[in-house]
């Protein structure tokens, strides 16, 4: 009998890449049907810090004199790389649908159009099968779209809206359309939904409010933004990909069965889906029920999250749960690879 990651996989649209960056989880995700793989700075330190002898060749060939930031680069790089690797025969065979790595770039640049793009750039020539993760805030959206022209994939993170969404959607298809014209490959886009940091948001911002909202709707809250953005993809004919993330339970995986969705999933969630032997429902068209949304709309975040137009492009990267994990990003992720493996501070550290 299938497992449910397996039933997913095989009988519904929806597929799953694997959510680290540790080279033996890699080889079981990919044993269990992952299509991909998805990194950040932290992911990609962490792995550093698990098999510190399996990286240590490729780290030792970085120049000592390199400048902090280029260092996490290249240590992204060799990482990424890696990864990549694993997932090469996937993308050949499944024609660039698939078997991507990703490759985010600087957290603290999501203020620079010019920096990202540079970088971005920089990052496509790694391999074929690299796509450049970007954050979803006004300054990415013309990176998204640039790099859409070019027939490079890209990922959007940092999304935790129906507003975010569609403006990395609608970006990647103003790409599309000029790589069409162009005569340019088009490649896939991501378009990232942390649904499981939007929950813990939002039960933070009720609790720090005096909002009583139960537990039980808070925690539909990402399922509801993430049906809402794949919905209004659908209507609107944006090819771009909802990427599920940061699940915190089956729950928002089983929310959303059925879906042509791409999960990404960490371990611990992979196996948590195979040990529960979930129904093999496809749910992607039940809605969150209309009490659970009006009590949830008692939280002004979850106004801004939900409505489509609650966050102005300008408001994209001050939104509280965007702060939230681009500061885990750069400071958990960032700056400690721009000092790994080296003595001296990083240039971040004031």
């Amino acid at each position: 009998m299938k497992n449910y990651l397996e039933w997913l996989a095989q009988d519904t649209p929806t597929t799953w890449w694997h959510d680290s960056a540790i080279p033996a989880e890699i080889d079981a995700a990919i044993a269990n049907g992952a299509l991909g793989v998805t990194t950040n700075p932290v992911l990609t330190f962490k792995s550093l810090q698990a098999v510190p002898g399996f990286w240590q060749p490729e780290v030792e060939r970085i120049p000592a004199d390199l400048p902090p930031a280029l260092r996490a680069e290249a240590l992204l790089e060799i990482v990424a790389r890696h990864a990549a690797s694993k997932f090469l025969g996937i993308y050949e065979r499944t024609q660039g649908r698939h078997g991507y790595a990703l490759g985010q770039v600087d957290p603290s640049n999501c203020g620079s159009t010019e920096s990202m793009l540079a970088q971005a750039r920089r990052y496509a020539s790694w391999g074929e099968n690299i796509a450049v993760k970007l954050p979803t805030v006004k300054a990415a959206l013309p990176v998204i779209e640039e790099l859409a022209a070019n027939g490079i994939a890209v990922c959007t993170t940092l999304n935790f809206s129906v507003s975010q969404a569609l403006a990395a959607g609608e970006a990647y298809e103003r790409g599309v359309r000029r790589a069409r014209a162009a005569g340019v490959t088009v490649r896939p886009c991501f378009a990232v939904q942390q649904g499981g940091r939007l929950d813990e948001y939002l039960r933070d911002v009720a609790e720090d409010n005096g909002i009583d909202v139960p537990q039980a709707d808070i925690e539909q809250a990402g399922n509801a933004v993430c049906k809402k953005s794949y919905r209004l993809f659908k209507q609107r004919g944006i090819t771009a990909k909802i990427m599920p993330a940061g699940l915190r339970g089956v729950h928002h995986l089983a929310a959303m069965a059925g879906a042509d969705m791409v999960f990404s999933l960490q371990a611990r969630v992979q196996r948590l889906a195979i040990e529960a032997d979930l129904p093999r429902i496809e749910r992607i068209d039940e809605e969150v029920p209309a009490d659970s949304i009006a009590r949830l709309r008692d939280i002004p975040e979850f106004r801004r999250a939900y409505d489509e137009g609650g966050l102005d492009p300008d408001e994209f990267v001050s939104f509280g749960v965007t702060q939230r994990t681009l500061s885990q990003f750069l400071w958990t992720g960032w700056a400690p690879l721009e000092t790994y493996g080296r003595t001296g501070p990083s240039d971040r550290w004031f």
